[in-house]
């Protein structure tokens, strides 16, 4: 069975972290998986990693505990770092402390959070239904599964127009979800026409999608279809739906 906080120790030390952050931040891991115990949070680790439960954690060191903002944050970041040690294993599909607000700082109303989630699936039903622009349908889909601009843009192609259940991240596998294995099959009619090594061609040859284009590309989008899509909720709003329990409507219905 892993040792957690080893391993997440070791993990740090391998990022070149100082010695007292790696102290503090498995510290936090401890301080955490305490209070989860405590207060009969039942689960294994990464179930564990939940945003609901992460914020009443904030809101607990916050009022219970009595603690700085400053000393929530850095351990919120503590935990995000965690976070991130579980998906490089595979364990996590996105860092659940990018859902959680910081102290301090304004926490989006479930309101406003289904809000953001339907401008999204209103933008994705209306590429859906544009299917002649398979690059950008296949930018955007590929975003909401949780993948960053830069590892967006660090997509190799194969040479293959097989469409993959999974693509590999770094050291992470990251799941594609129905509508991006479609986009992903329509945009390979289009790539074996174009030069490079990249799966997203830039302007210049053998050059990738430049990073700022993407975030152009998104907001232009937005605007001509009327909504308001940040690439933070883009990215975060697939994991946000099953979370916070908002309705699966068919995109068709969405876009109708």
């Amino acid at each position: 069975m892993m040792n957690y906080r080893v391993c997440f120790a070791a993990y740090l030390r391998r990022q070149g972290r100082k010695p007292v952050t790696v102290k503090f931040y498995t510290g936090s891991l401890q301080m955490y998986l305490h209070y989860c115990a405590q207060h009969r949070k039942r689960g294994n680790i990464p179930a564990l990693m939940n945003p609901l439960l992460l914020e009443k954690y904030r809101d607990y060191l916050i009022v219970e505990k009595s603690y700085a903002s400053s000393t929530v944050n850095r351990n919120l970041c503590g935990l995000s770092a965690f976070a991130r040690f579980l998906m490089e294993r595979g364990m996590l599909s996105y860092n659940p402390l990018d859902l959680v607000a910081r102290a301090g700082k304004c926490s989006m109303s479930s309101i406003e959070r289904r809000a953001a989630w339907q401008d999204i699936q209103l933008l994705r039903a209306k590429l859906h239904q544009d299917v002649m622009n398979v690059r950008d349908r296949a930018i955007i889909e590929l975003l909401y599964t949780g993948l960053t601009v830069k590892e967006l843009c660090s997509l190799l192609w194969d040479h293959s127009d097989v469409c993959p259940q999974t693509i590999k991240v770094g050291k992470r596998q990251v799941s594609l979800h129905a509508e991006a294995r479609l986009a992903w099959q329509h945009y390979m009619i289009l790539r074996p026409i174009l030069r490079g090594p990249f799966l997203l061609v830039g302007n210049r040859q053998d050059a990738s999608f430049d990073p700022g284009t993407v975030y152009s590309m998104v907001s232009n989008l937005a605007r001509r279809h009327g909504v308001k899509v940040g690439m933070r909720m883009l990215r975060l709003a697939k994991f946000a739906g099953e979370i916070y329990g908002f309705a699966a409507d068919a995109m068709a219905a969405q876009a109708a």
